[in-house]
């Protein structure tokens, strides 16, 4: 009994502080793993969430500046014209044609104008109909005012006419007149409902000034700010940030949805919305430490927090233009360290689970690593109290040792091979940041490069115009002007060259049998869809040859399956079939992905780079197909009239193409 007592002891003493040792060490080194890669993971996340806001409202701010630059450009430009004499004030024909010229130069400008200190007044603007631009003359002589009106092509033909005897408009009592001709000096005026178009503008004057005979009129440029709402709506600052424009007083003047800048007033006038009466919380919660009298008191980096959420704040003053505009960029931190605060709760649990296993793990190998201790103690009392020979064979308990070490073995071979892809996918990771970098660096410096040759053959042409006029120009000027203005298309060419190669890299084309590469993606896809209970049904097509890059293609009928498959999975559907059929069309090979899946969510905007469905997906995948089917000579839509099954399509070249 003594003996019975100390062998059990001894097995309980043994196999209870191996367990609870090992279990307590692997639980103490995940937890101690997890919580420092959280924590230097949201640090490092937060850090550069804080650098991509700040490049964000860098690049607001440097689009509305090139946006609203031109403008202030072009009335510098028509008032030096204007005050030199090369286009004289009551030349109204020469005028508009001028006008009518820089009007064209320019897409952000939406008219041209001059007024007289008589009320003369020529306005050239872009028009709606019945052409597409339209001028405006009020000529006054000997008290007798007439206004007409003028419809052009863009060549400059006139397309018809029409006159107001009642057009009570005078330029003299309009904002932006009174204010440049008080000030002497280009100035901006503040924001407002364009009358004729109802779209939100601004309005750059400057003065028309004779040495001798001082003020003429006054010189303005009418541009439509909508379109900045339209880049703010394209602005990816995260999966739910976004970026606003105010002005000084409070007023919304651009915003990602633009129904949300403009109110209808009680006398049925149209005004800027202000930021605290916006049908947007977020954005209104991000004003919130706002006064109106503090409004100005801008260019801080201001976090804030909304229904218990944090949220990143950026505030970019509009700088260099003068104007007393303000950029704000807000976005989620959860929108960057939302999944690290998951990962980190399902690693705790994990932890845990995996401790439990080591616990039973430990249990199991202590009583494999006390078995044979055991058999040896019983073998040495019995030989002690003569029961046994010394001379007898041993036990053969050393196998289920030798089975533990190739077990052991097993395991420590497999984690290896798991860490050598997972550093090997680390690696490939690596490899498509740089190349996605180097093609942001090409498209940006091509971009970068675009605006001042444009500006250069603009003021080469102005030149030479200016030179053709005078008729004091010497043959060697008008040459090295030429040569300028080529040059300088030249190195546009260069730039769009550039910007298509970043963009259209076509990759090797070839013929190749669309039916094998559908079989090979039915093998490579088995073990995925069994895994998941998913049924995989391929229709091949009867004239299988096509032309394109085979790889390519490959990636885009891979990633539109395996989305098939997780968008079945993910909603747990009863009917779990995905099927894929090819037919010919015309000249092309028609292929559809058909899933029994919930369909596309409302509001997720397909084929657009990081918009998904997914809750730990990138929104990158329709993306990239959408470019690589457009690059080899097809195209991939959604097929919204579906109704049993959510369907994608896409179109290959066929052979004879």
């Amino acid at each position: 009994m003594a003996y019975r007592f100390r062998q059990d002891g001894l097995r309980f003493s043994l196999g209870f502080i191996l367990a609870i040792s090992l279990a307590g060490l692997q639980f103490i080194a995940i937890l101690f793993v997890v919580t420092t890669s959280y924590l230097s993971s949201e640090r490092a996340i937060l850090n550069h969430a804080n650098g991509l806001m700040e490049r964000v409202g860098a690049n607001a701010v440097g689009h509305t500046k090139r946006f609203l630059e031109p403008a202030g450009e072009v009335v510098d430009q028509a008032s030096r014209v204007l005050n030199s004499g090369l286009v004289g004030t009551t030349d109204r024909d020469t005028m508009e044609r001028y006008f009518f010229e820089l009007l064209q130069t320019e897409s952000s400008v939406a008219g041209i104008n001059y007024g007289d200190e008589k009320g003369n007044f020529v306005y050239v603007m872009k028009s709606d109909g019945p052409g597409p631009y339209r001028t405006k003359i009020i000529t006054i002589e000997e008290g007798v005012r007439k206004t007409d009106f003028i419809w052009r092509t863009e060549d400059y033909e006139i397309v018809a006419r029409d006159n107001d005897p009642l057009d009570p408009y005078d330029a003299r009592t309009r904002p932006w007149y009174i204010k440049a001709s008080a000030l002497d000096t280009r100035i901006w005026t503040n924001p407002y409902i364009f009358f004729t178009s109802q779209q939100p503008g601004v309005t750059v004057a400057s003065p028309v000034v004779f040495e001798q005979e001082g003020l003429q009129g006054v010189v303005g440029v009418d541009i439509e700010i909508s379109d900045i709402s339209n880049f703010l709506s394209e602005l990816q600052v995260s999966k739910s940030g976004a970026a606003v424009i105010l002005h000084q007083d409070g007023s919304v003047l651009a915003h990602p949805d633009p129904d949300q800048i403009k109110v209808l007033n009680d006398d049925g006038t149209l005004s800027f919305a202000n930021i605290k009466d916006i049908d947007d919380p977020v954005s209104r919660a991000a004003f919130a430490n706002f006064e109106d009298e503090a409004v100005t008191n801008f260019g801080l980096p201001s976090n804030f927090s909304f229904r218990r959420n944090d949220y990143l704040g950026l505030f970019e003053s509009l700088e260099g233009v003068g104007l007393p505009w303000t950029v704000a960029v807000y976005a989620p931190e959860n929108d960057f360290i939302g999944e690290i605060k998951r990962n980190r709760a399902r690693n705790i649990w994990i932890a845990a689970g995996i401790s439990l296993l080591t616990a039973f793990v430990g249990l199991t190998i202590a009583e494999l690593i006390l078995r044979p201790v055991r058999a040896f103690a019983v073998r040495t009392a019995l030989v002690s109290q003569g029961e046994v020979s010394a001379q007898a064979p041993l036990p053969r308990t050393y196998q289920e040792l030798s089975k533990a070490n190739k077990t052991l073995i097993n395991e420590i071979a497999q984690r290896r091979d798991s860490e050598e892809k997972v550093q090997e996918l680390s690696r490939d990771l690596a490899h498509f940041s740089r190349v996605n970098l180097m093609g942001q660096m090409a498209s940006g410096l091509a971009h970068e490069l675009s605006q001042p040759l444009t500006a250069i053959t603009q003021n080469v042409d102005a030149a030479i115009s200016t030179a053709k006029e005078s008729g004091a120009a010497s043959e060697d000027l008008m040459l090295i002007l030429k040569e300028l203005d080529e040059q300088a298309h030249q190195g546009g060419n260069v730039v769009r060259a550039l910007r298509g190669f970043v963009r259209k890299d076509r990759g090797r084309m070839a013929v190749f049998n669309f039916n094998e590469l559908l079989d090979q993606a039915k093998r490579l896809m088995r073990h995925e869809a069994e895994s998941r209970h998913v049924a995989l049904i391929y229709e091949p097509a009867k004239h299988p040859m096509v032309k394109g890059n085979r790889t390519q293609i490959a990636q885009v009928l891979i990633n539109l399956i395996r989305n098939a498959i997780e968008a079945i999975a993910t909603a747990d559907s009863e009917i779990r079939q995905v099927v894929v059929h090819a037919e010919t069309a015309s000249d092309v090979l028609r292929v559809q992905v058909k899933d029994t899946g919930p369909g596309v969510p409302e509001g997720v905007r397909l084929f657009k780079q990081f918009q998904t469905s997914k809750e730990s997906g990138m929104g990158l995948g329709l993306s990239i197909s959408r470019s690589i089917v457009e690059n080899n000579g097809g195209r991939i839509w959604h097929d919204k009239e579906a109704k049993d099954y959510t369907i994608f399509c896409f179109t290959i070249p066929l052979e004879t193409q």
